[in-house]
């Protein structure tokens, strides 16, 4: 073989050899670019990290983009980042029971003013607020009562043995048994039908006798509660010709 001809051959094996490395060497970054896009696709589809946490009577939840939106606070905090069905029943669990609670809360108060109605009517008083529900209450609870001197049960009672236990059971507090003794006693003494107010006390001389002998418990409106001699347990007026003229005075403790 000629020198020329072996020239021929090497420079080819070399061409060959070079067109080769050329090849893998231009393959080779193209899959490190793939690689990459395919890391950078990874990365794009993650879920955003929410975190909620506890505080005074709300949660915070925080976002990503470092803002605070406050929601109602729940008994389960989710930790995690992935969406679950699961979260979303705890969530819808928690609204149900706050709706739950709300429509208690409204019957509850529903029922207040039923209540509040009735005993309206019962008492000839108009109450719009339960400042003085139990007073109302117990004073309905009487209504009826008949009249026995001396008397201080269910069975029958007296003007002040009514206004004992009227005082005991609704503000805990032990009177003397006597009218008059009571009268002396108050605290403070109210001459201005217009001053008296739920539970005060209200005092006359009836019989044509100067000293007070009867005694009743105000329910407002001009109204008082006690026990009549002829009656039992009844709802007078103040503004009444009989009792308008036999008021002496009205009695605060």
């Amino acid at each position: 073989m000629s020198i020329s001809k072996q020239i021929h051959r090497i420079a080819s094996f070399l061409l060959v050899c070079f067109m080769l490395f050329t090849s893998i060497s231009a393959t080779t970054p193209k899959k490190k670019r793939t690689s990459r896009k395919s890391a950078k696709t990874s990365v794009s589809q993650t879920r955003k990290s929410v975190k909620i946490s506890p505080s005074s009577g709300n949660i915070a939840l925080v976002a990503d983009s470092e803002r605070d939106i406050l929601f109602p606070k729940f008994d389960n905090i989710s930790g995690n980042n992935k969406t679950d069905i699961s979260d979303s029943n705890i969530l819808l669990a928690d609204a149900g029971s706050n709706v739950a609670w709300s429509m208690e809360a409204i019957k509850q108060r529903v029922l207040l003013q039923k209540e509040m109605q009735e005993l309206s009517s019962v008492l000839g008083v108009s109450i719009t607020d339960t400042d003085h529900l139990n007073l109302y209450r117990e004073a309905a609870d009487w209504l009826g009562t008949r009249y026995r001197r001396g008397g201080m049960s269910r069975t029958a009672v007296d003007c002040s043995g009514f206004t004992n236990i009227i005082y005991k059971n609704v503000f805990g507090q032990q009177l003397d048994r006597v009218s008059t003794t009571i009268a002396k006693n108050v605290k403070e003494s109210i001459t201005d039908k217009d001053d008296l107010r739920p539970g005060d006390m209200v005092f006359f001389s009836t019989f044509k006798k100067k000293h007070i002998n009867h005694v009743g418990v105000y329910i407002g409106n001009g109204k008082f509660i006690h026990a009549s001699i002829k009656q039992g347990v009844i709802v007078s007026s103040l503004s009444e010709g009989y009792y308008s003229k036999a008021w002496r005075k009205g009695g605060r403790n």
